[in-house]
């Protein structure tokens, strides 16, 4: 009996130890970002400042490079005010839903967010302060999931947003 209580002691000391902590990976860390209206001034279009791409992390021009122009999310391009918008390219097939007004730190129901099974155009929606949003982006290229939440607005001026990529969310 002793010896056994000694295995199961080294097991629970060592086995910590041995198991990677899937608590906190690098897909459950907040980052940030910041985009402007789309708008043309003086004959130039800030299309890659109004754009965000959640794969490689950002907007502007170094990134542009990097989605070679397949983002993931436009802000202030539609006839909605402050409109967020995720049908980016011709075979996009992305959606975006608004969870609410919530923080980080609160608990909230993360429903399935199905592709649309042909190229089809999603709905602009607009941008509300502390509200999080949900998006599948689905293309050719692309197929992932981000939770974002509009953590500033300077309504018809810009917003910035803290996200997270996430796994897709399971079937109940």
């Amino acid at each position: 009996m002793k010896k056994l209580f000694r295995v199961l002691v080294v097991l629970i000391v060592a086995l910590p130890g041995l198991i990677p902590i899937a608590a906190q990976s690098s897909n459950d860390e907040i980052k940030t970002g910041k985009l402007v209206k789309r708008k043309m001034e003086n004959g130039v279009d800030n299309y890659v400042y109004a754009a965000y791409s959640f794969k490689f992390g950002g907007n502007g021009p170094d990134v542009q490079r990097l989605c070679r122009n397949n983002w993931d999310l436009l802000f202030g391009n539609g006839v909605v005010t402050d409109s967020l918008d995720v049908t980016m390219v011709v075979d996009d097939r992305s959606r975006i839903k608004d969870l609410g007004k919530y923080e980080w730190t609160h608990k909230f129901y993360i429903p399935r967010l199905a592709a649309y099974e042909e190229p089809e155009a999603e709905p602009s929606v607009r941008a509300e302060v502390g509200h999080i949003y949900l998006v599948h982006t689905r293309d050719t290229d692309n197929n992932h999931y981000v939770l974002f939440r509009i953590d500033r607005l300077v309504s018809e001026e810009s917003i910035e947003i803290s996200w997270k990529m996430i796994e897709p969310p399971q079937r109940f």
